[in-house]
């Protein structure tokens, strides 16, 4: 269950509770008035809850284009430079394998420093966290967990096989 869902569930039994203390002593019901403002604090708190789920979703649509568009750059910037160094005779340059593991280490959160055993349990850890098939419900969200699932077992795999 989401947090929002969870404090609007939270606001709707307090509004809830609070009404039964509008209820007259003599007649047990609530006068119109009443009513009517118990009405508008529910939709002001639906409307609160409701705007708080978008503007986390907008954050996280926002922050993953950012992303997308830094790494898209990096992309270009990498096939140009092949592409110049293509031209001029020269070999295709490749990552020093000592960057190349410093790279994967920082993927499964790890220091330099880390054994075989620390590298395993990472790996296994960020995969029951960013694991495709826990997000199979929301497409946005599976799209966005598999591309993770492969960058971790990509370095997962580079550190095993160095």
């Amino acid at each position: 269950m989401s947090t929002v869902k969870r404090l609007f569930d939270v606001a709707r039994a307090n509004l809830t509770d609070f009404a039964s203390g509008f209820v007259a002593e003599d007649a047990g019901v609530l006068t119109e008035e009443e009513r009517a403002q118990l009405a508008r604090d529910l939709e002001e708190a639906e409307q609160d809850a409701n705007s708080a789920q978008r503007a986390g979703a907008a954050a996280g649509r926002a922050a993953r284009r950012v992303k997308d568009r830094a790494e898209e750059a990096w992309e270009r910037a990498f096939e140009a430079a092949k592409t110049r160094s293509a031209r001029a005779g020269q070999p295709i340059p490749q990552m020093d394998p000592r960057l190349a593991r410093l790279r994967w280490l920082r993927t499964l959160e790890l220091g330099p420093e880390a054994t075989e055993d620390e590298i395993r349990g990472a790996y296994r850890k960020l995969m029951r966290k960013y694991h495709p098939d826990r997000y199979a419900s929301d497409p946005e969200k599976y799209k966005a967990a598999t591309e993770v699932a492969q960058k971790i077992t990509e370095a997962y795999n580079g550190l095993k096989a160095g």
